[in-house]
């Protein structure tokens, strides 16, 4: 039996709770371990991996001794200070140290709360808020009617997307930007990174210019297959030019996922995520001294598999379908 003694008289209070991480599927988690395993597969994790894929934060990382970045570009200076050293963990591990508090809300959003007197009608912030006046005696069908009428009326005040009210440090950009386009994105990206642009990197010297748009255009063709990026256009069958625009899709297609996600990388680079827009070109980060010394970790940035854990086994089937020359 509920003890009367114990009740409130404010419901809405009871109700409420601190909504800890914008941009998931939970705002509260019991555990740690239950907060992990929501932001493995958010738009968090995807924000994370795409800074991954930033040779210049890389370089950052390798070269920082005492903790104190050393750059030209203070927002990227600012981003190591926040995020720390991402290619030594998993996302977990970083998550559990780092990526929780960072990402968290820095204040509880407002609620509908009870005015007990003229007083407090008056004082304290009000910006963004109405007072509305609730007869008793109306029946709470009619209130609840009366009050959506009022708040249709203040619609084009209202935020649209919650995301607009977010207080993190580090707020998700209100963009369309969907989930599964975010890890498309980055699976050609990665997928470009070790099929393309690390041989031609290695073997430059070695290999003409011809060489090297033949297999890439060949090798664009195998990304999109491998993916699915547009399977009506897999087949090479029929007449040549047939099978010429078909192939030509299939390119054009990748390249839009690739510069998508050159486009998430540059702007993640700026602390902006998601962003599919290419900032203007970026000055600058680093003096000729530090790029003389970088080009002495070319070979390890080229060895670093910068693939998701959340990609395993659709990436494994495409390196396969590459080097067996299919």
């Amino acid at each position: 039996m509920i003890d009367p003694r114990t009740m409130t008289s404010n419901p809405i209070q009871d109700e409420y709770e601190e909504p800890r991480q914008k941009g998931m599927t939970h705002f509260r988690h019991a555990t740690m371990e239950e907060e992990i395993a929501d932001a493995s597969t958010s738009i968090r994790r995807w924000w994370w991996e795409f800074l991954r894929l930033s040779k210049d934060y890389w370089l950052l990382c390798q070269s920082t001794q005492g903790g104190e970045p050393v750059t030209y570009d203070e927002r990227l200076a600012q981003i190591y200070r926040d995020f720390g050293n991402i290619y030594d963990c998993s996302f977990e591990e970083w998550w559990r140290r780092t990526g929780s508090q960072l990402f968290k809300e820095q204040q509880l959003p407002p609620r509908v709360q009870q005015i007990t007197s003229v007083e407090s009608a008056v004082s304290g912030n009000r910006a963004g808020k109405i007072l509305v006046e609730i007869p008793l005696q109306l029946s709470k069908e009619t209130v609840q009617k009366q009050i959506n009428w009022i708040l249709e009326s203040f619609q084009d005040r209202r935020p649209s997307n919650r995301l607009e009210t977010s207080t993190s440090r580090y707020p998700i950009n209100v963009t369309l930007a969907r989930l599964n386009v975010l890890q498309k994105s980055h699976e050609v990206y990665c997928l470009h990174h070790e099929l393309i642009a690390k041989p031609t990197a290695m073997a430059q010297s070695n290999m003409s210019r011809l060489d090297t748009e033949f297999q890439e255009r060949a090798d664009l063709f195998k990304i999109g297959k491998a993916l699915r990026i547009s399977p009506g256009n897999e087949s090479l069958t029929g007449t040549k030019e047939q099978i010429d625009r078909r192939a030509n899709s299939m390119r054009q297609m990748v390249w839009v996922f690739m510069n998508r996600a050159r486009a998430l990388i540059a702007n993640a680079e700026r602390a902006v995520f998601p962003d599919a827009e290419m900032p203007e070109k970026t000055p600058p980060r680093f003096s000729s001294k530090q790029d003389a010394q970088h080009k002495e970790l070319e070979a390890q940035w080229w060895a670093l598999d910068l693939s998701s854990t959340l990609s395993e086994n659709r990436l494994a089937m495409a390196r396969k379908l590459h080097y067996d020359g299919n």
